[in-house]
């Protein structure tokens, strides 16, 4: 059985941090996917369903309240090994923003951890479409709750404007992360045009 693990939401502003393990016998059937970021909404519906028929997988979702009590590198390291150890995969292919690969070694199991392996390797290009699929479908509950906020990203004008308006209600209801820098630059007190004059 081999493996492949990505995530979703990892520098998201609003919404959770969603991490996928899938796994596959024969790895040939899915040679050739294309990372989640290079495929319309639409198409990466049609393989999620697609991924369903050919192989398993599991996610983890991780709240930004979560996030905000602990460190993100140790939270995602963590639920990547769990999964892992869990399906007990003979070889899994791990996405990782980790440039020394060791915290995520496990005795018995061949773990090889890459920055970019989703464009490298067809079962973390899977991982990556499920953990984007599901973040979606999380991200649209949270529409349907508070109103259109557009991506949760930081790097999303309609998510910072969204952010900025329901500041107290998005902290209260611990979707939105409250560590990020773009979360501490709201918060602060707007200075005066001659406060910024005179810096």
């Amino acid at each position: 059985m081999i493996a492949g693990i990505d995530e979703a939401g990892r520098g998201a502003l609003v919404g959770p941090l969603v991490i996928a393990i899938f796994l596959i016998e024969n790895e040939e059937a899915v040679e050739g996917l294309k990372d989640s970021k290079q495929l319309s909404p639409r198409q990466r519906s049609h393989i999620y369903q697609k991924l369903k028929q050919v192989g398993k997988f599991e996610v983890v979702k991780i709240a930004p309240s979560e996030i905000d009590e602990r460190n993100l590198n140790t939270i995602e390291v963590e639920a990547m090994k769990s999964l892992i150890e869990k399906h007990k995969p003979t070889t899994a292919y791990v996405d990782s923003f980790l440039k020394d690969p060791k915290p995520l070694e496990i005795e018995g199991i061949n773990v090889i951890a890459e920055h970019k392996a989703d464009e490298r390797y067809g079962v973390v290009a899977a991982a990556s479409i499920i953990a984007k699929v599901v973040r979606d479908a999380e991200v649209k509950k949270l529409h349907k709750k508070f109103g259109f906020f557009g991506s949760g990203y930081p790097s999303d004008p309609i998510t910072v404007k969204f952010v900025k308006e329901h500041l107290k209600e998005l902290e209260n209801a611990g979707v939105v992360r409250r560590k990020w820098k773009t979360y501490k630059e709201m918060k602060k007190p707007k200075q005066s045009s001659i406060d910024n004059f005179l810096g």
